[in-house]
């Protein structure tokens, strides 16, 4: 009788332990489906996943105009002799971000501002702080265009630049420097201004113009008023020029202004050419 309760015990015992490690597996695999069910991605899945929404969400924030866009600082020189055939410099902007434009003069020290006016008013933001040397420039849209005149303190012209909204650079400091204009400089600039016209292809009324030997198309010349006027692209050897004006943008042009003279000596690609003037008043 004794081994038959102790059997039984034992059989129960079994089946007691066998219903705890069922119902444990059971209670462990609804868990795991529950978890599952909640979050059906791995831990690193869910990693990779908040990595590329990040990427994604930082992508679809930048404007499209300024996608791989470059901020750089620069330096540029504004070359205000007239007679110069050079295209203002360009300041390059961007949309939603801001451009510094410093003026200097050659030793790079700030130059005040007095005035502005810029062509577009509506497309482009100007701040600055007056009597500063410094504007701040932003464009409002993609891909616009404008200009902007700049007056320098104590300065009699403006410096003028081009603007540019979005390009594969955008400016976030520009640094323009500016030469004086020495008092030397503005005299000849006044008493030239025929010059000027001539090297812009605008005779000054009143020139008559000479004929010379040999014919070339690199050398012309004119009398006006008592004095000759000589364009070529060579470098005048003889005789000593009163004043001169010269344009390298396009090859090189020269404007002299002499004295009546038979002979006129010119350097060029071929070597020394000796002009001869044909002039009844000589």
């Amino acid at each position: 009788m004794r081994k038959y309760i102790v059997t039984m015990l034992l059989i129960l015992i079994a089946t007691i332990t066998t219903s705890i490690h069922s119902l444990y597996a059971q209670t462990e695999s609804t868990t795991d489906n529950l978890v599952k069910l909640l979050f059906p991605l791995t831990p690193n899945e869910i990693q990779n996943t908040k990595s590329e929404i990040s990427a994604r969400q930082k992508a679809a924030s930048v404007i499209p105009a300024m996608s791989n866009s470059l901020g750089i600082s620069r330096l540029v020189v504004a070359n205000t002799k007239p007679w110069f055939k050079l295209s203002p410099p360009n300041v390059r902007l961007g949309v939603g971000v801001v451009s510094s434009v410093i003026f200097t003069d050659e030793s790079g020290n700030i130059w005040p501002i007095s005035s502005y006016v810029i062509g577009d008013k509506q497309n482009f933001t100007v701040n600055w702080a007056k009597k500063g040397g410094i504007i701040m420039l932003q464009s409002k849209k993609p891909f616009a265009n404008t200009n902007i005149a700049v007056m320098l303190s104590g300065r009699s012209t403006p410096i003028t630049l081009m603007i540019q909204s979005t390009q594969h650079e955008w400016d976030y400091e520009l640094y323009v420097r500016t030469p004086k204009h020495r008092d030397k400089d503005l005299n000849n600039i006044k008493q030239a201004s025929y010059l000027l016209g001539l090297l812009s292809g605008i005779v000054p009324q009143g020139a008559e113009k000479l004929a010379i030997n040999p014919k070339s198309s690199n050398y012309k010349l004119w009398r006006y008023q008592g004095k000759y006027l000589i364009l070529t692209s060579g470098v005048l050897i003889s005789p000593s020029y009163l004043q001169h004006l010269e344009d390298n943008t396009d090859g090189q042009t020269n404007i002299y202004e002499i004295q009546p003279t038979p002979v006129i000596m010119i350097s060029n690609h071929a070597g020394l050419q000796k002009i001869n003037v044909k002039d009844t008043r000589l």
